[in-house]
């Protein structure tokens, strides 16, 4: 048994402490594993290679991004963007569809979304750390939190010391440490920090569950620290190294998701006591911190994907500055934003509630695009990686008394080292849009003092501030007394400081510099900009408005003071300049140089090499650039090509890129062939071939069959329609059938007899399980013949733990024949079908067994490229639909022209039919299932078309799947490809396709014909 272990070194901090305030000269314990010293920690923060460093992570799951070439694309934009750091679930249940898939050793196959190497690799080289997280259990709101379909088939309870579960996880977790050994950081690997299990309690059976995957982490060579993220803004203290108990972990983490679902909340300001309580050795990390939520069918109106209410309003920018920086208020210095990217819920990989698009209000839309939300957090991730006494400073105190306003609330943090201290506003009532005007008690070394002097600080309403003083920047040394805005980043160029203050368009701010002699001040690219000398002192008064450079000699040594405003300030990047090294694209490890750029949407990389400085990036139209680099600089090239720049009077580069914006002209969607897609409903169909309901027990003793005397649950199907086929020998005494089916929320089945529609349950977002009696229309029912009761259902994924353990079945949990006899008829025997070869014989090994169900066009493998639909009779979702209940295929081709040079994320949008229309669509693209859609519940309309899986300028297949549950039929009132994304002038080489087997697995899949006819003719 491994437990967690310490070593003390003289590093001259301070533990924490609510209310003692810690002297400068106490020593505090920094912690390490006892297996390395790469990555160690104290009460305040984590050091890599023994440096302080904020992680500031983005959540991005490799899966959700089933086009692996775009991962770098991603890992890119969040790189640019401020963060660090990216944490990743890996799924279990994508890389073991059996129990013993590839002798024990899983999946992994590369160049496919389950080729983890590749990811990792990836992240190495956008300079990002990793912290690993794959369970064996992550939720993460995929289905069964992570488990594959077989686990919750096993005797007993899930999450637990039970064998049946230790030997199912045992394998996985075996391979995937052995992978996280050979990338963790002391092998030469980007991983820092790996995380066991997730949102889990102690408990007599579960903490020696929780040992065990530690264990399993040490035995197969992972040295790195070992955390765990605890619910409830980390309160319970479960698995701390604080406390103690058995599966105790090295770093505790507390996770919260602060923001309302509805409405603007207020902040939630337990972090700091929760971590004294239960973690005060720890740095204070919180694992997740919503950086959207999650929706469920039905949850809002139909339209767009649904997360707009967050990306666009409770989770949007505002959201960030207010909610993030009360965490840094709080200490905090270990923080990840769930989800970042939240990617795509493809093919049947999501739980039941949510829906194909976990778009999660993220920084990075689901389609790739870089939000607003990114922008302001470039601005407090540069902060944040430059400030580095912010990362051992001490919560001194808080509330309302620091300022002239009762209204506003403060934090001080202070570093009792260097005393910088770190002053965070916000307004106490944190959902306020009020405008206040204030001023602010400040202790410095100069004393204490009433700042500004002149004017006022302002916050406009949901704002917050970082307010520095006595803060130490540059290798001059430069020290701020206090400075009224707030600092962006500082770096340095050729020995010369640059700083950027940045604050609201038309606030003030006042900013007094420390220095050792008398300085001199340049103004004469500062405009609006006052300045006054006392002694050493220099003060500078502003208006924040557009961009200015103030520059200060003192000695030998420059400073370059940039002030502009927010507005400004959000098209800034500091770009890195590359060292060398196994982590020369890490800041602070590899690299403290860098360049600053204005203008661009994005910037990807910079180099320098002898003169040339090279960009690399992204348009979102023509764009101004201006560039701070080293006077060695005499070329720039964007994107490859040279640039004409002319410099500055403030000794910047300033050139123009980008070409006219083409117009993109997309291609109806039309000529449409259709394929009958329930050929099962007919009485004379073969099912030999299917699996045949022989059980009469069950491992789901939690919710065991409630009638029949054969266990009909889909425990060899994890996804996507099922179909079951009930025969019995009528009597013509048989009236109706009694079904519970259980599918999930927002599931919903039909039932046939013979071929003869009976009914149909249209499903409800609330709804898991539905028992109807549906009675046989006159004439159906077969006397002396054998008679089929056929029930096609939604699988709408396997649910998490906190629903049933974890083990809650899919299919008909209880059937029964009524009728008017005193001896009923019973059901002969049943027959269940679902996607082709099951889980551990699909025939599409590159997309996987999650990118299809049991439809029968998904069986033949129509949804695929290349399948031959010639003899298909033309028809159109839109014109014809389908005339009855049932369902029916659509297939289509097109090809688009899009700009060479240009990154066009593409979406498909459905137009809604009037809401009492029920049916259901599955939207495939070249072979992937990227989307479910159902009219009756909603809200998602729109679908992302992968760049990749869409192909840019050669043929494309779609195909939908028109299920109507109502007798009368469906059609579709619209659907046509949209680009409202934007259109992006891009570095990233968008021309490869997926690699696509579509057309090799005919071999594998029955033919497409049924009772020798063509379906459909």
């Amino acid at each position: 048994m491994w437990y967690p272990h310490t070593v003390t070194v003289f590093v001259g901090l301070c533990l924490l402490a609510l209310q003692v305030r810690c002297e400068p000269s106490e020593l505090v314990r920094r912690n390490s594993t006892g297996l390395t010293d790469a990555v160690t920690w104290d009460p305040h923060s984590l050091f890599i290679h023994g440096q302080r460093v904020f992680i500031l992570s983005a959540e991005l799951h490799p899966w959700r991004l089933p086009n692996p070439n775009l991962w770098s694309d991603v890992f890119q934009k969040i790189r640019a963007n401020g963060f660090n750091t990216v944490s990743f679930c890996i799924n279990w249940a994508v890389h073991f569809p059996t129990p013993n898939t590839n002798n024990g050793t899983g999946d992994f196959q590369e160049g496919t979304y389950r080729d983890i190497q590749r990811f990792i690799d990836e992240a190495k080289k956008a300079g990002l750390w990793l912290i690993a997280r794959p369970g064996p259990y992550i939720n993460a709101e995929t289905t069964g939190g992570g488990f594959p379909g077989w686990v919750g088939n096993i005797a007993g309870s899930l999450r637990t010391n039970n064998m049946n579960y230790k030997q199912a996880w045992l394998p996985y977790m075996t391979e995937i440490s052995k992978i996280i050994a050979r990338n963790q950081l002391t092998s030469g690997g980007p991983i820092i920090l790996v995380q066991a299990e997730n949102e889990f309690s102690v408990g007599t059976d579960r903490s020696p569950y929780m040992q065990d995957v530690i264990d399993t982490y040490r035995a197969d060579g992972v040295i790195i620290p070992i955390t765990h993220n605890d619910q409830h803004a980390g309160a319970a203290g479960n698995f701390s190294p604080d406390l103690p108990g058995t599966g105790r972990v090295n770093i505790y983490c507390g996770d919260s998701y602060p923001q309302g679902s509805s409405r603007w909340a207020q902040v939630q300001t337990v972090y700091y006591s929760n971590h004294v309580a239960v973690a005060p050795n720890n740095p204070l990390c919180l694992a997740e911190i919503g950086g959207g939520f999650l929706l469920g069918w039905g949850s809002v109106a139909r339209g767009g994907t649904g997360y707009e209410k967050y990306s666009g309003d409770l989770t949007n920018a505002t959201y960030e500055n207010i909610f993030y920086k009360d965490t840094y208020a709080q200490t905090a210095t270990i923080l990840n934003v769930y989800m970042t990217f939240g990617g795509t819920n493809w093919g049947q990989t999501s739980e039941p509630t949510v829906y194909s698009s976990y778009d999660y209000g993220g920084g990075v839309n689901e389609n790739r695009v870089a939000i607003s939300k990114m922008n302001e957090m470039r601005l407090q991730g540069l902060f944040l990686r430059v400030s580095r006494d912010l990362l051992s400073a001490t919560l001194i105190a808080n509330g309302t008394n620091y300022t002239t306003s009762s209204l506003i609330h403060t934090a001080e943090l202070r570093n009792l080292q260097s005393n910088a201290a770190f002053y965070v506003l916000r307004h106490d009532d944190a959902t306020s849009t009020a405008l206040t005007s204030t001023r602010l008690n400040v202790s410095t070394s100069a004393g204490t003092l009433l700042i500004p002097q002149n004017g006022s600080l302002v916050l406009d309403g949901r704002e917050s501030k970082i307010i520095v003083t006595d803060y130490t920047f540059g290798t001059s040394k430069t020290n701020i007394l206090y400075c009224t805005t707030e600092i962006m980043t500082w770096t340095t160029i050729d020995n010369q400081d640059y700083i950027i203050l940045y604050a609201s368009p038309g606030q003030t701010g006042e900013t007094v510099f420390n220095f050792v002699s008398t300085p001199t001040v340049d103004l004469s690219n500062a405009p609006g900009v006052i300045s006054k000398i006392s002694g050493n002192h220099l003060t500078l008064n502003y208006m924040l408005q557009g961009f200015g450079v103030t520059t200060i000699t003192v000695g030998t040594n420059k400073v370059h003071v940039v002030i502009m405003d927010k507005t400004t300030a959000l098209q800034w990047h500091a770009s890195d300049i590359a060292g060398k090294g196994d982590f020369g694209a890490h800041f602070s490890i590899g690299t403290n140089q860098s360049v600053l750029v204005g203008g661009p949407y994005l910037v990807r990389t910079a180099s320098i090499s002898r003169d040339t400085l090279s960009l690399t990036g992204d348009l979102n139209g023509t764009t101004n650039v201006e560039v701070i680099a080293p006077a060695s600089v005499t070329t720039v090239t964007w994107n490859g090509k040279q640039q004409e720049f002319h410099t500055t009077t403030r000794n910047s580069l300033a050139f123009t890129v980008g070409s006219s914006t083409p117009a993109v002209s997309l291609p109806r969607l039309d000529s449409w062939k259709v394929l009958n897609s329930l050929p099962e409903i007919d009485q004379t169909f073969d099912d030999s071939s299917w699996i045949v309901a022989n059980q009469t027990s069950t491992n789901y003793t939690n919710l065991p069959p409630l009638s029949g005397d054969h266990v009909l649950y889909s425990q060899q199907f994890y996804g996507g329609n099922l179909i079951f086929r009930g025969h019995f020998n009528a009597t013509g005494s048989e009236t109706a059938v009694n079904l519970t089916v259980q599918g999930g929320f927002a599931f919903g089945y039909s039932a046939f007899l013979n071929g003869v529609f009976v009914g149909s349950n249209q499903g409800s977002s609330t709804v898991s399980q539905a028992t109807d009696v549906w009675t046989f229309p006159q004439r159906a029912v077969k006397i002396g013949q054998d008679n089929v009761v056929v029930v096609f259902q939604d699988h709408m994924g396997l649910v998490e733990t906190s629903t049933n353990g974890g083990k809650e079945p899919r299919g008909i949990r209880g059937y029964a024949l009524i009728s008017s006899s005193s001896t009923p008829t019973t059901f002969s025997h049943w027959t269940i079908q679902g996607n082709q070869g099951g889980p551990a014989n699909t025939p599409d090994t590159f997309r996987g067994y999650l990118n299809e169900g049991g439809l029968f066009a998904e069986r033949i493998g129509a949804h695929l490229p290349g399948f031959h639909d010639d003899d298909w009779p033309t028809a159109s979702p839109i014109e014809q639909g389908i005339a009855g209940a049932g369902v029916s295929f659509f297939r289509t081709n097109f090809t688009l022209d899009l700009p060479e040079g240009y990154d066009v994320p593409i979406r498909l949008a459905i137009t809604p039919s009037d809401i009492s229309s029920n049916f259901r669509v599955q939207v495939y693209l070249n072979g992937w299932q990227l989307g479910k859609y159902i009219n009756n519940i909603g809200p998602q309309t729109v679908f992302v078309l992968p760049a990749g899986i869409l192909h840019a300028r050669t043929p494309n297949t779609l195909a939908v799947s028109l299920w109507s549950l109502d007798a009368k039929g469906a059609s579709l009132a619209g659907i046509q490809l949209v680009a409202q994304d934007g259109l992006y002038e891009s570095a990233l080489a968008l021309d490869g396709r997926l690699d696509d087997f579509g057309v090799e697995q005919g071999a594998f899949r029955p033919e497409g014909r049924v009772n020798g006819k063509v379906e459909g003719k």
